[in-house]
């Protein structure tokens, strides 16, 4: 056993122990206070207390009383369709939707989803146009809830008994104006439950009740284990107020109890619990809790030539961490229709703490040479630095184009200088769909941009300015009309972080809501329209420092940010050997491209008549510039990307046109 771990048990049964010498001590001492006739009497007082009455000992000055408690007894059926019907209410029926161990811990966003009856009714039109400037939006896109703060306030205190109520109890948007809150609603499901059984002391009520998982949408049609699992609530009723302790929803229902267990990670403080379940002959599921609470889903589902599949029983799980982030991530082996596979999932910082990283089938494990064990994937995976600390930029960079390659060896690589340090930062991605940038920080991979798309939507990818630590995305949407422009920046913990953006309006905005109609498209130009510009440095700037800001950025060369290197040419890059394309094979590919397209052009050179060159005018880690002065005097740069090949050029006549 861990001795630190012993040791807190033993201080902890020592304190127990003391406590009760203490308690047996004063308790001894107070009898001796009685007279004598009280003390001596002691098969009276045994008697009476069996019999669960108060007993009153009294003497000239003293007195013991013990309570009366009140007896448990089962609910009848009748009771249990009354609770069925007052939990399904909307006030009471957000209390059933999440865990939560005392009224502190509930989360109100769950519980106010479908507004708990609190919703203001028949809202003006003047109190919603100050909504939507307060969050800078034209028109509502679903139904809104109004909250009066003062509301909210004594449906707390009514139903938790707590009179400490934060500012930031709800997320949603709040307006001080109207003292409320205000969230626009899309949620179309709202559960229902069963009060199955129950019991009650007094007051005090135990119930349990059981999701109608037959009216639940789509695949969670008929579940009742997992997130839809029975729940026990813990609550007092007087009259018909509800004051609710606690709910718990039961995870262990329905688990496999060979994969339910607790675990430690290095990322949270204490254990969590990890739950796996094979009710579904087609489907595995997985879900993770800590402290009784949801922490997440991790999903089973595996690829191959046949189409999708799922996992449908799990053989073991491990915990260690492959991406070097210094958090533990998964690996679950389990077995499926496809044969044994290998699910990675890593853990990243947001809402879903662990999402899929890699699907290892039994052809990837043979190729990597690894059995089907958890000692064999982590082994594959950290080779000898099981620790996860790395004493240079060059293992930990070494080590992560490894597991790269292992998810999918189309992945590539490149190594750029955003920040003004000597060390660079590692790209990993596959080009036109997603890229991820890591920085080597106190021997650990700190994730700057993890698994971020591109490619679709109008997101034309990522880029940076060399040794200046500013990013830039640029984003369109409705082919142009509309384009976000945004600037980021590291921070000293997770992502990128955004400093400025600015929507550019690129047509004639004719009704003012923001957003292009069909007849303000016809019109569209990008000559015509307004930008807004919006700050999140945290700092109060006017709209001119903010434009002066951005003027700063837009002022920096960028350059792309995008995997270019294979895996063995990147750890040659690594190792510091000469990789890629080189100046003379730069040199002679433009040359015999302009001779091939232009056939007189050979001759023309070879006349003395005209003046005809290529010269390389720059080098660098990511291109060759080649510059040719064509024999009409105009001259051309090619810029040639020295591990892809690609290449794109500008032409330009010195003196006369800027370069195109």
């Amino acid at each position: 056993m861990n001795n630190r771990k012993y040791t807190k048990i033993i201080y902890r049964a020592s304190k127990h122990f003391i406590s009760t010498v203490l308690l047996i001590s004063s308790t001894t001492i107070l009898l001796s206070a009685c007279s004598d006739s009280a003390v001596s009497d002691e098969t009276a007082i045994g008697t009476e207390s069996s019999q669960g009455g108060t007993v009153k000992e009294q003497s000239e000055t003293n007195t013991i009383t013990v309570e009366k408690e009140e007896p448990t007894v089962a609910l009848t059926e009748d009771e249990l369709q009354e609770f069925s019907n007052l939990l399904n209410t909307d006030e009471y029926n957000g209390f059933l939707l999440e865990s939560y161990n005392s009224p502190e811990e509930i989360n109100w966003d769950f519980v106010l989803e479908f507004g708990a009856g609190l919703s203001v009714q028949d809202v003006s039109e003047n109190e919603i146009s100050d909504y939507l400037e307060s969050i800078g939006e034209k028109e509502l896109y679903g139904d809104l809830f109004v909250i009066r703060k003062g509301d909210l306030a004594d449906y707390i205190i009514q139903h938790t008994g707590l009179s400490n109520i934060a500012d930031d109890v709800l997320s949603w948007d709040y307006v001080p104006k109207y003292d409320s809150y205000y969230k626009e609603h899309w949620a179309a499901h709202q559960n229902q439950y069963t009060c199955v059984s129950g019991e009650k002391s007094g007051n005090h009520y135990e119930l349990r009740f059981r999701v109608n998982s037959e009216e639940l949408p789509g695949a969670n049609a008929g579940k009742n284990y997992g997130k839809w699992a029975d729940r026990v609530l813990k609550m007092n009723k007087t009259s018909d107020t509800i004051v609710i302790e606690s709910n718990a929803i039961q995870w262990d229902d329905y688990c496999d109890e060979e994969q339910t267990f607790d675990v430690e990670l290095s990322q949270y403080d204490g254990p969590v619990h990890f739950v796996t379940y094979s009710v579904n002959p087609d489907e595995a599921d997985i879900t993770i809790v800590k402290d009784g609470k949801f922490l997440s889903d991790l999903y089973t589902s595996i690829y191959s030539e046949n189409g999708t599949n799922y996992l449908k029983k799990i053989i073991a799980v491990g915990f260690f961490d492959f991406n070097c982030d210094g958090k533990d991530d998964i690996a679950v082996i389990g077995d499926s229709d496809f044969g044994k596979h290998v699910l990675l999932y890593e853990s990243v910082h947001g809402d879903y703490p662990f999402e899929t990283f890699a699907d290892l089938n039994e052809e990837k494990m043979s190729e990597i040479g690894c059995d089907f064990t958890i000692a064999g994937i982590q082994k594959a995976l950290l080779g000898e630095a099981q620790e996860g600390l790395y004493r240079s930029y060059q293992e930990l960079y070494t080590h992560l184009a490894k597991v790269y390659s292992i998810q999918d060896d189309k992945n590539l690589f490149d190594l750029i200088y955003a920040d003004d340090d000597n060390i660079p930062e590692f790209v990993v991605g596959c080009p036109g769909y997603w890229v991820s940038l890591v920085a080597y920080d106190d021997g650990k991979a700190h994730y700057l941009m993890n698994r971020w798309p591109y490619g679709a939507g109008g997101n034309s990818g990522y880029s940076y300015a060399p040794r200046k630590g500013i990013y830039y995305n640029g984003n369109a949407e409705y082919a142009g009309a509309i384009y976000y422009n945004t600037y980021m920046s590291k921070r000293e913990e997770g992502e990128l972080g955004t400093d400025y953006w600015v929507k550019d309006i690129n047509f004639n905005d004719l009704d003012g809501d923001g957003w292009p109609s069909d007849n303000e498209l016809q019109d569209y130009c990008e000559d015509v329209g307004s930008s807004e510009y919006h700050n999140e440095t945290g700092k109060d700037m006017t709209e001119d420092e903010i434009k002066a800001a951005i003027s700063l950025y837009e002022s920096y060369e960028m350059k792309q940010i995008s995997g270019r290197m294979d895996y063995s040419t990147f750890l040659d890059k690594l190792a510091g050997k000469e990789v890629g394309i080189t100046e003379e094979q730069a040199l002679t590919a433009i040359k015999n491209y302009c001779l091939e397209k232009n056939a007189d052009l050979k001759s023309m050179i070879d006349s003395e008549d005209y003046t005809v060159y290529w010269n390389v005018e720059s080098i660098d880690d990511t291109d060759i510039v080649v510059l040719y002065r064509s024999y009409t005097g105009t001259q051309l740069r090619y810029y040639i990307d020295r591990f892809s090949g690609s290449t794109y050029s500008k032409e330009f006549v010195p003196g006369i046109t800027e370069e195109e």
